[in-house]
């Protein structure tokens, strides 16, 4: 509640400076971006000039480094927000008690879930409505439904079984946390051909531990774990045809931590990755 009381009065002291005249009608978008994914969606219908503030671990494209930054992921800093003065801000589905709170204050805001493929469309769809960019979305849709079409017609004759480690220990390979259906990076694993082993999963990030692993016998691993930058060795002693086939890959790339509209590098780098 205090919280809300500051962002209440903040939003009130600039109002009350602002100039006759500086209404919404007629003016620059102001936009800021709470995730990664948004301040991509963002970029990708050629908007990226109206991006006044972004996340701390947005960094794509370059430009947006050197914008403001309105807290984490899981923690929006809601004074920072306001002080930038937004016309609009994206919001993720964990936002909800920041996005009631900017409601509250007055600030339009617009929630893009972002998980799937689909999202990343629906996304495009609606801030490409916001943004007065309608047009933008639509190619950029057709786009990624081409790219899609085209890594699929790729796919090869045998699919290897895979498994997508999203998180695990430091220096070690318990705590395994996976993706299973329904996650951005099984989905594109499916169009490219690769069987995750997990497809069976009830949750969409399941916690494994070894002795799944083995049960599995995956014979690609995709370790795109941040402490696999540290310690791909760990892998070494597992019984498994991705270690005797030395096909454990470190996978890094922005383009698998987080749903985003460059679908067709995303497919390229996931099939290039199991075959």
């Amino acid at each position: 509640m205090g919280r809300l009381v500051v962002v209440l009065a903040l939003v009130g002291c600039q109002q009350a400076a602002a100039p006759a005249g500086s209404g919404s009608a007629g003016r620059q978008p102001r936009v800021v971006s709470l995730s990664p994914s948004a301040t991509e969606i963002v970029a990708a219908l050629g908007a990226s000039d109206a991006l006044v503030g972004v996340d701390d671990y947005s960094d794509y494209p370059d430009a947006v480094k050197a914008l403001p930054k309105v807290g984490s992921f899981m923690t929006p800093n809601l004074e920072a927000i306001v002080q930038l003065r937004p016309t609009l801000v994206i919001v993720d589905d964990i936002h909800s008690q920041a996005a009631g709170a900017l409601h509250d204050a007055g600030i339009t805001t617009h929630e893009c879930p972002m998980h799937s493929v689909p999202d990343v469309k629906d996304c495009l769809r609606g801030i490409g409505g916001e943004l007065g960019r309608a047009r933008e979305a639509g190619a950029a849709i057709a786009a990624i439904d081409k790219a899609v079409d085209d890594a699929a017609a790729r796919r090869p004759a045998h699919h290897p079984k895979v498994l997508l480690v999203i998180d695990r220990e430091t220096d070690g390979i318990n705590s395994l946390v996976s993706a299973g259906p329904g996650t951005f990076n099984d989905e594109l694993l499916a169009v490219v051909g690769g069987d995750n082993v997990l497809a069976g999963s009830a949750v969409k990030y399941p916690k494994i531990g070894i002795e799944e692993v083995l049960r599995a016998q995956p014979e690609v691993i995709l370790d795109l774990s941040y402490a696999g930058r540290d310690s791909m060795h760990a892998w070494d002693a597992l019984a498994v045809p991705a270690v005797k086939t030395k096909r454990v890959e470190l996978l890094t790339s922005s383009l698998l931590s987080h749903p985003t509209p460059r679908i067709a590098e995303a497919l390229d780098l996931m099939a290039r990755s199991i075959n």
